[in-house]
């Protein structure tokens, strides 16, 4: 039978280095932090010694009880016991702008990303722990495997950095991986809002079939209209999909009729986290 630190997916930072290391990471201002997941409070401690004001959302009922004591009650910190994949987003930055921070269990790392990203108005910075292959699927160049619709997310909405990495054995229970602390600043994307969703639905399509050729990727989707697009667009229809960068897909999306993207709406981000 599974322990309950395994069902939540539970391994405890236990360096203080690392931690000091993300603080560190954090900009000056705004000097409050939504702490995702603070566990035992390792992190915590350094966020507060650092900006002074955190609120943390735990998911586990006992840590988040035991939390404020374990610290010592410092008059900086507030703990809300939570999910950071439901919560309000409102409600839960409210008095922000506030900067995020947080050793994400790997589970649920990229829908917690994913959903943080388009929120500029709410948050200012992500300095965030994950495992290491979703680190470098957040910041992969065009041309490398690790390329997806997750990087492409990243890429609308902030500018990422993969700071260092981390090993197992900073952790208690240790994981089997390794883990990555990737910085996102957050900014608004520079194109409107239904033509990044008809890129993101585009690039969504063509992932399912990244080892094919672009237009051949897209054929399934949008027909023979997907070589007359790209050939529009300036776009290489030999291409893989892990070759363009986002204003290469801003650029397809573009020159193709609405509907033919329509069938797909607002899913994109519901594709697994390549």
């Amino acid at each position: 039978m599974r322990t309950r630190r395994q069902r939540l997916g539970q391994h405890f930072l236990c360096d203080v280095g690392t931690a000091r290391a993300i603080a560190a990471a954090l900009a000056g201002e705004p000097k409050r932090v939504l702490e995702i997941g603070p566990g035992r409070g390792a992190l915590t401690r350094p966020l507060l010694e650092r900006l002074g004001t955190v609120r943390c959302i735990e998911l586990d009922d006992r840590l988040a009880a035991a939390l404020p004591s374990l610290l010592g009650n410092p008059p900086g910190l507030e703990v809300r016991c939570g999910d950071a994949l439901a919560e309000d987003l409102d409600t839960l930055a409210g008095g922000g702008p506030w900067q995020v921070a947080g050793n994400l269990p790997y589970s649920v790392a990229t829908p917690v990303v994913r959903r943080l990203l388009p929120r500029r108005d709410l948050f200012t910075r992500l300095v965030v722990m994950v495992q290491l292959e979703v680190a470098q699927r957040l910041v992969a160049l065009p041309g490398g495997g690790e390329r997806g619709l997750l990087t492409l997310e990243a890429e609308a909405y902030a500018r990422g950095e993969l700071l260092f990495t981390v090993p197992p054995g900073r952790f208690s229970p240790p994981p089997k991986v390794m883990s990555g602390v990737v910085r996102l600043e957050l900014r608004a994307p520079a194109v409107a809002p239904e033509v990044l969703d008809r890129a993101l639905a585009l690039a969504s399509a063509a992932f399912s079939h990244r080892r094919k050729k672009l237009a051949n990727a897209l054929g399934g989707r949008v027909g023979g209209e997907a070589a007359t697009a790209c050939a529009a667009a300036g776009v290489d229809p030999g291409a893989r999909p892990q070759d363009l960068d986002l204003t290469s897909w801003l650029a397809l999306a573009q020159k193709l009729p609405g509907g033919a993207l329509s069938p797909v709406g607002g899913r994109h981000r519901r594709v697994g986290g390549r």
